[in-house]
């Protein structure tokens, strides 16, 4: 009958155990390295997860921004029907019908851009201009200080509490 580590011809197909020190040495280092390759592996998959996790966070974020986007040109679009209907408000002529029913549409739709978090930016004649609310489109000599808002050509929005669109103004070149 053969013995372990031994064929049936005497010679080993195994190497000879090693000793009981020996062993426990050898068991040791493969426990050791065991556990360094688990560390490893687990490593591995936190920076894996960690990666994870920051591509989904970016691509929530990049979601917001555009939909942020096409809502901030919907409500562009619409500010541009609300000044065709201010325009049409603004004709002389008697009320009638027609321009109550034009009235009547340009409130429904201010009150639809402010349930949108629309409001106007609040801009008069006597103003201090302010390039990031306000676009000047003319400077005119004025008895008033430099850079004193004249007129309001065309309202201005925010949207959120950012300009959506600022409000273009006719500004002073006046006293220093």
């Amino acid at each position: 009958m053969s013995q372990v580590g031994q064929n049936n011809s005497g010679g080993s197909d195994y190497p000879a155990p090693p000793a009981q020190g020996t062993q426990t040495e050898l068991y040791l280092a493969q426990l050791t390295e065991a556990r360094r390759e688990a560390e490893e592996y687990k490593n591995r998959y936190l920076r894996a997860a960690a990666e994870i996790e920051n591509v989904r966070k970016q691509a929530e974020r990049d979601a917001a921004v555009r939909s942020r986007q096409d809502r901030r040109r919907l409500l562009l679009g619409f500010l541009e029907v609300a000044d065709s209907l201010e325009r049409a408000l603004a004709q002389v002529g008697e009320a009638s019908a027609l321009q109550q029913g034009v009235r009547l549409a340009l409130n429904q739709m201010l009150q639809a851009l402010g349930r949108a978090g629309v409001e106007r930016i609040p801009v008069k004649s006597g103003d201090q201009f302010d390039p990031v609310y306000h676009e000047a489109i003319e400077v005119r000599a004025g008895d008033v200080a430099n850079d004193t808002v004249l007129e309001v050509v065309r309202p201005g929005y925010l949207h959120e509490k950012l300009v959506l669109r600022p409000a273009q103004v006719v500004v002073a070149q006046g006293k220093p």
